[in-house]
């Protein structure tokens, strides 16, 4: 079809990859796409967002994209820590590594309370409840347990997959998700999300 291969790296970048370059260095696939972007608001906990691609195609964005031709630059304090940002996650392997550790735990604590995570390793942890108004009510139930964790809902997931999710961080403590976990388990059985 003559169609180009965009790769949206914003749940990866920072997280795969010898250096943190994202889920298609991970796989050895960077050469197949045409396209990468993503975002400096997740793991590199800045703000702002990328796309690489051929020198002809960043060019013709620079000079066809509305968005782009009308919107201000960064301001020099936020290339700064993008810049930084970029740095820490190249150099500082172990902070991926953690953040390995605190995904693995998490999700195998939801999955031994009987809670249905989906497949994948992502820090990116979705709980998945079906119903919209069930998937609210648990939202708000976790944000009294002081517990920050978003309700996802249609049209961002497909109908009867609403769900919660969790965004873990290398800074997260073992301690702290197993009370987490502990929270979220007594909020499932509450719900009715977990059977008794």
């Amino acid at each position: 079809y003559g169609a180009m291969l965009m790769v949206d790296e914003a749940h990866s970048g920072g997280i795969y990859g010898g250096r943190g370059e994202g889920l298609c260095h991970e796989l050895g696939l960077q050469n197949d796409v045409d396209i990468h972007m993503g975002t400096f608001s997740k793991s590199f906990g800045v703000y702002g967002a990328y796309i690489s691609g051929s020198r002809t195609l960043i060019r013709w964005l620079v000079n066809k994209t509305r968005p782009l031709i009308y919107s201000t630059a960064l301001p020099p304090s936020i290339i700064a820590g993008i810049s930084k940002s970029l740095v820490l996650v190249q150099k500082e392997r172990w902070r991926r590594e953690r953040l390995y550790a605190v995904t693995s735990l998490f999700r195998s604590l939801l999955c031994d309370a009987g809670f249905n995570i989906g497949a994948g390793d992502s820090p990116i942890v979705p709980l998945i409840v079906g119903d919209n108004d069930l998937a609210l009510r648990f939202s708000r139930a976790l944000e009294e347990e002081g517990i920050l964790a978003v309700a996802i809902r249609p049209p961002t997931v497909p109908d009867g997959t609403a769900r919660i999710r969790f965004s873990l961080s290398a800074v997260h403590s073992d301690k702290e998700l197993t009370y987490a976990a502990a929270r979220i388990q007594n909020i499932g059985l509450r719900l009715g999300v977990l059977k008794p």
